[in-house]
């Protein structure tokens, strides 16, 4: 009996222990999960921040086109009366669009300009 005994003083601590390091091992375990489903969120979200973020790239880009092209000087330089920044604008437009002059909707609109007056 003394040696079933003995067994037995030893085998409780070995068996507390593993029991807390199954209990450790399981945590451990749920918070994997959690944080691996979190991490695909994450991950769904800094995707779509990027696309997100192209799109501004490309809009911040056309705008940028926009301020520093001539055009953008030309419509809004008041100090020509309308009749001269109309042309002035319309001679940057092609100069900047590389079209060798106006259009003929452009040319329409020039000779019913004139003809009012």
């Amino acid at each position: 009996m003394l040696i079933h005994d003995a067994q037995l003083w030893v085998l409780i601590p070995v068996v507390a222990i593993l029991a807390g390091t199954f209990k450790t091992w399981v945590r451990v375990k749920a918070q994997q999960r959690v944080l691996g489903a979190s991490n695909r969120e994450l991950e769904q979200d800094v995707a779509a921040l990027q696309k997100d973020r192209e799109a501004l790239l490309a809009r911040l880009e056309n705008l940028e086109a926009i301020v520093v092209s001539q055009t953008w000087d030309a419509v809004h330089d008041l100090s020509l009366p309308p009749v001269e920044r109309e042309r002035k604008v319309a001679s940057t437009v092609s100069r900047e669009l590389g079209t060798s002059g106006p259009s003929f909707q452009q040319r329409a609109e020039q000779l019913a300009r004139r003809l009012q007056g």
